[in-house]
């Protein structure tokens, strides 16, 4: 299937562009994981390009969720819980496309010393 043409090998790099998992693209096209990952690592520039997409794209929905966000709040009869989710999600998937870490990896502790 992937072989016959280079828009086929496109949705492909498209999709691990978005899932960033050959496994789950894998299953999707219904191809190796190994296929999938050759397929991407032949394709750089096409892989840079689809994640750009989806980045930009990313950031745009974001954007327009946070503006319905602060509308709404201000109307206070929205559940925070629908944007919330939508707007966690797509800045994780961003960050991820980005090749930024999605948890928070880092931790403070402060000791104080009382005489």
């Amino acid at each position: 299937m992937v072989r016959k043409d280079s828009k086929t090998k496109a949705e492909v790099v498209a999709s691990y562009a978005l899932t960033n998992s050959y496994n789950k693209t894998s299953k999707e096209f219904g191809i190796s994981d190994k296929t999938v990952k050759k397929i991407v690592e032949e394709n750089p520039k096409l892989y840079e390009e689809k994640t750009a997409e989806f980045i930009d794209k990313a950031s745009r929905i974001i954007d327009k969720a946070l503006n319905k966000l602060d509308k709404e709040l201000e109307k206070e009869n929205i559940p925070v819980n629908n944007l919330s989710t939508v707007i966690g999600t797509l800045y994780d998937k961003r960050a991820l496309a980005k090749g930024e870490s999605t948890g928070n990896t880092t931790f403070k502790v402060d000791i104080r010393v009382v005489e």
